[in-house]
Formats: structure tokens, C-alpha cells, sequence
């Protein structure tokens, strides 16, 4: 089985990023930074010299945004869903069981 999340993040909500953020302990100055940044978003678009009225955003990233990668801390997640269920059989190679092969956005299990 293979997942392709290519457009995943476009998709993620920010309050389950956030919420993972906190869970992994990776610090309150982190966790304010992130929340700062991405809660309470609006946008406008020009559209034949008019501006259309603000807009909330609940979710996605901007484009070339640095904090992008923060969507592979959300993957993890489900990494590790995957390691941990005793149901999903991987491949055993030397007594060691490997059941996922990740690279980017792309997955493998």
C-alpha cells in the first residue's frame, strides 16, 4: 500500500497541527509561535482592481512558507499509529520488523 500526500498539507487543519505540536512536548515558546502564526488567518484577493472582503483561513499553508515542514510532524502521527498496531504485518529482515518506509510525502507500507 502507498500514500502519496503531495497536496496533504493544503488540506491539514491547524488545530490538529497545533494540538500535535503540544503533544509532542516540544516546548510553550514553540507552541505560542506556531499558534500565533497560524490561528485567526484572513485573506483578501484582488480580483479586477477589486478587493474582495476578508476571508478566514482555516487551513493550508502559504506557499514557500518556512514552517511547511511542520507537516511532517503531523505525518508522524500516523507513523506511528502504523508501528505501534499489532495488526499491520510489515516486513521482518534479521528478526527486525519494518512496516513503513516514508520519504517527504510520500509512504510506503
Amino acid at each position: 500500500f502507498s500514500l502519496d500526500a503531495q497536496k496533504a498539507f493544503d488540506n491539514l487543519n491547524w488545530q490538529f497541527m497545533i494540538q500535535q505540536i503540544y503533544n509532542m512536548n516540544l516546548g510553550m515558546n514553540f507552541e505560542h509561535i506556531i499558534t500565533a502564526i497560524y490561528s485567526k488567518q484572513r485573506a483578501s484577493i484582488v480580483v479586477n482592481r477589486e478587493t474582495t472582503p476578508n476571508t478566514e483561513i482555516g487551513k493550508g499553508v502559504r506557499q514557500g512558507c518556512p514552517l511547511s515542514p511542520l507537516f511532517i510532524l503531523s505525518l508522524e502521527i500516523l507513523h506511528r499509529r502504523i508501528r505501534l498496531n499489532s495488526n499491520i504485518k510489515g516486513l521482518t529482515i534479521k528478526k527486525e520488523e519494518f512496516k513503513l518506509q516514508a520519504l517527504q510525502d510520500d509512504m510506503v507500507f
